[in-house]
C-alpha cells in the first residue's frame, strides 16, 4: 500500500504509511515539510512503532530520495570497530584490513543515514558522531586526509534521551545536533481502529506470499485485537498476521484459533485486573502527555480533554505531581 504526496515537482509515493487515526495522520501530515527542511530528525517511539518506516518516508519525500538510504543499529558495533564501521579503512590500516572498505557515511553519500537506537550508542560512538556532524568530514582509518561527507542524519530511539542527557548518559551537544526536529510516533494502542486497518493489510500481504486472496478478519478476532495492549506495537501485529496465515494455515477467514495464544492471555482477567490495567494506561497517558507538552499542565489538560483542575486531581491521584521530575511535570505554567 502506498500514500501519495504532491510535492513541488512531482507526486511522490511512500509505501505503507497505513492508518487513519488522528494521532497517525497528525504525524504523517508533517512529513513533507520535515523532509523538505533537510534538518536532522530525531524519531521517538516505542519499540516496533515504525520508526524506520517513517525514516524511510522522510528520505523518500526529500530531495535526496534518488541517493542511498543506509540504516545502522548503534548498539550493534563494538567500540573496537566503530571508526572502521562509520568511516571505513584503507588497506593495511590494521591486521585483517586486506582491502579498502567504505564506511557508513561514504555509503550514504548524498543520501540519508539512519542511526537506529541512538540511545544505545557508547560514549566513544557518541564522540565520533559529534565530530563528523560538526566538521562535515570523515577520515578513513589509515588515511592521512579526511573526506568531505554530504549525508542527512536521522536518529531513532525508544529511550527518553532528554533524561539520559540530564543523567550524563548521553552527550547534550550530540542530542541537540540530532534533534533539530523531533517526531514522536504514537504507539499502536493510541491508534484506535488503525489496528484493524493494519491487520487486514498484513493478512493480505501474508496471503499473497502463499498465492491466496486476502482473508476475512473474523469479528471475534477483531474485538480481541482492539482490546489488546500491543507492547510490541505494529511489529507484533505484523508477526501475528504472518503466523496466522503462514503457520496456522488460515485462508478464507482468520479467527482467534489462528492467532498466537500468548498475546491474548491478559484478556481473560477479571474486572479487578481490567480495572488495574485501565489505571495503568491512564497513568501512562498522563505521563506521556506531560512529557509531550514539556510539563505545561494547561496544554496537557487540553490535549487530554480535561479541565486543568481535573488534570491536577488525576496527577495527585497517581502521585505524579509530587514525584515526577520537574522537567516532566513542569512549574512554568
Amino acid at each position: 500500500m502506498e500514500r501519495t504526496f504532491r510535492g513541488e515537482a512531482a507526486e511522490v509515493q511512500v509505501p505503507e504509511l497505513i492508518g487513519e487515526s488522528p494521532a497517525w495522520r497528525s504525524l504523517v501530515d508533517q512529513l513533507p515539510k520535515v523532509a523538505a527542511s533537510g534538518l536532522p530528525v530525531l524519531l521517538l517511539g516505542e519499540t516496533g512503532s515504525g520508526k524506520e518506516l517513517v525514516a524511510r518516508a522522510v528520505h523518500a519525500l526529500s530531495a535526496r530520495r534518488r541517493q542511498p538510504f543506509v540504516a545502522q543499529n548503534c548498539g550493534a558495533t563494538p567500540d573496537t570497530l566503530i571508526e572502521s564501521e562509520l568511516f571505513g579503512h584503507a588497506r593495511g590500516a590494521f591486521t585483517g584490513a586486506v582491502s579498502d572498505r567504505v564506511g557508513l557515511f561514504e555509503a550514504a553519500e548524498g543520501g540519508t543515514l539512519l542511526l537506529d537506537e541512538i540511545g544505545d550508542a557508547s560514549p566513544l560512538l557518541q564522540m565520533k558522531l559529534l565530530r563528523v556532524l560538526q566538521e562535515g568530514e570523515a577520515r578513513r582509518v589509515g588515511e592521512p586526509r579526511p573526506r568531505r561527507v554530504d549525508v542527512r542524519v536521522l536518529a531513532a530511539t525508544h529511550q527518553p534521551l532528554e533524561r539520559a542527557v540530564g543523567g550524563g548518559g548521553f552527550r547534550a551537544d550530540l542530542f541537540f545536533r540530532l534533534a533539530a526536529v523531533r517526531l514522536r510516533l504514537p504507539s499502536l494502542r493510541e491508534r484506535g481502529r488503525d489496528v484493524l486497518v493494519l491487520a487486514r493489510a498484513f493478512l493480505a500481504r501474508a496471503a499473497a506470499r502463499v498465492g491466496a486472496p486476502p482473508p476475512e478478519l473474523a469479528p471475534e478476532l477483531a474485538e480481541r485485537l482492539l482490546r489488546y495492549r500491543w507492547p510490541g506495537n505494529v511489529r507484533e501485529l505484523a508477526n501475528g498476521c504472518a503466523f496466522a496465515v503462514g503457520v496456522a494455515g488460515a485462508r478464507a477467514r482468520v479467527g482467534p484459533e489462528h492467532w498466537p495464544d500468548a498475546p491474548f492471555a491478559d484478556l481473560v482477567a477479571e474486572h479487578a485486573g481490567l480495572h488495574a490495567e485501565t489505571r495503568a494506561l491512564e497513568e501512562r497517558r498522563l505521563a506521556e502527555t506531560l512529557r509531550r507538552t514539556h510539563g505545561n499542565k494547561t496544554q496537557a489538560a487540553l490535549a487530554l480533554g480535561l479541565s486543568r483542575q481535573g488534570l491536577l486531581k488525576k496527577l495527585r491521584r497517581y502521585g505524579l505531581a509530587a514525584h515526577a521530575p520537574l522537567d516532566d511535570v513542569g512549574v512554568a505554567d
